[in-house]
């Protein structure tokens, strides 16, 4: 009967409930509902295939918590989920069910998400669509996506009005340069934030314009 394997002990953690079970080296932490479904009490002897689910359930259990602590601190799209999940060696089934759970309750959404990040990125630092898309994608939003949703927020937008707004930025120290070469400075500037040469081109004309109109003032 020294074979037998018990539960030898249950105790609250941070996480949930911590199994110590007498044939595992590490114990299993669990929500209250696997207890309570598996009627665990302290001293029960326990089998291997129950262990085997505890030991799932407590993957899920994990899983769960940790998108959770990773959500409340700020949003994140479905791959930034995945990738962290997957650092902290969670099974790529236990993965994709918690995300799946969390895509149905609509706590994760790649569609809003980049669009708000999009909206986010083009008030702080305007930029063309090249450049928004691969933020987007570099959020782990996929290529298709990010192009569509590049497009969309920038069709609600002027692009001159945004690359005079991005050439603001740097009008002071570029406008100090002779004129080819603060041109130059600024096409490159503007090209590298993913605006086309049209775009760069009447930007830089509209804020020679306004500085010329300045000094004569």
């Amino acid at each position: 009967m020294s074979d037998r394997i018990k539960l030898t002990s249950l105790a609250p953690g941070h996480k949930g409930i911590i199994l110590t079970i007498s044939s595992l080296e590490e114990p299993l932490v669990v929500s209250r509902d696997s207890v309570i479904k598996h009627r665990l009490v302290a001293n029960i002897v326990l089998t291997p295939s129950q262990i085997e689910q505890l030991r799932q359930e407590s993957q899920l259990h994990l899983c769960d918590f940790e998108t959770a602590r990773l959500l409340a601190l700020r949003p994140h799209s479905v791959g930034e989920i995945r990738a962290k999940l997957t650092r902290k060696q969670f099974e790529a089934e236990t993965i994709k069910q918690i995300i799946n759970n969390y895509k149905g309750k609509g706590l994760l959404d790649d569609v809003q998400y980049a669009y708000r990040q999009g909206q986010f990125l083009l008030e702080r630092r305007p930029c063309g669509k090249a450049y928004l898309s691969a933020h987007l994608q570099r959020k782990k939003i996929e290529r298709s996506l990010a192009e569509s949703t590049a497009e969309t927020l920038l069709a609600e937008t002027d692009l001159v009005t945004l690359a005079v707004a991005s050439l603001e930025k740097r009008w002071k120290s570029f406008s100090q340069f002779e004129l080819e070469t603060a041109r130059t400075k600024s096409y490159n500037y503007l090209a590298r934030r993913g605006f086309n040469y049209q775009a760069a081109r009447t930007a830089f004309e509209e804020l020679l314009n306004r500085t010329n109109k300045e000094n004569d003032d």
